[in-house]
């Protein structure tokens, strides 16, 4: 992910709405993205999306123009989405909408929503930790350092959990584990 213009984060901590608009913009993809692997469903990311932005609004006053944006950005989007997982302990179903579609096509599209469906359902029984570094690096194409950063913990930590997350991930992907790893 590109870094964004220093002065869209310094104008939106202004207030100015048209800055908010451009962060949208840039971000709503990962977010979107974060969202649906920390919260397992389409519907429930599009909920946690609209709100990490209104939450970034709200919370401009915070954001220290004269240091880094994503960071704060992203550290701020990941605290919504854990007080958003400690008010439910339920696994979402998907959200996958059904299609029309005949032969080949239809078979390809089934393995495929299949494969997304189990990886979701992995992603799910890990823990939070892992989820997040596993969201921020994959989804917001994050460096270490900048997970580091974000998440306010040692490079070291974020190798770790990484390492750890896509050990617990495979584990439960290809056994298909029913209980929450590590």
């Amino acid at each position: 992910m590109g870094d964004i213009d220093p002065e869209i984060p310094k104008r939106l901590h202004n207030g100015d709405l048209e800055a908010l608009r451009e962060i949208v913009e840039h971000y709503q993809g990962s977010v979107f993205g974060i969202g649906v692997k920390l919260l397992g469903s389409v519907d429930d990311a599009k909920d946690y999306c609209q709100d990490v932005f209104v939450h970034v609004y709200e919370k401009r006053q915070k954001y220290d123009p004269e240091r880094p944006f994503e960071p704060w950005f992203y550290k701020l989007a990941l605290n919504l989405g854990r007080q958003r997982l400690r008010k439910r302990r339920e696994i979402p179903k998907s959200d996958a909408m059904p299609k029309e579609i005949t032969g080949e096509a239809a078979e390809k599209s089934v393995v495929e929503n299949e494969r997304k469906e189990r990886v979701r359902h992995a992603l799910q029984k890990l823990k939070p930790k892992y989820r997040e570094c596993l969201a921020l690096r994959f989804e917001s194409d994050m460096q270490l350092h900048e997970i580091a950063q974000t998440l306010g913990i040692s490079l070291g930590t974020v190798k770790t959990r990484l390492r750890r997350g896509l050990m617990a991930f495979k584990e439960v992907y290809v056994k298909g584990g029913l209980h929450e790893v590590y």
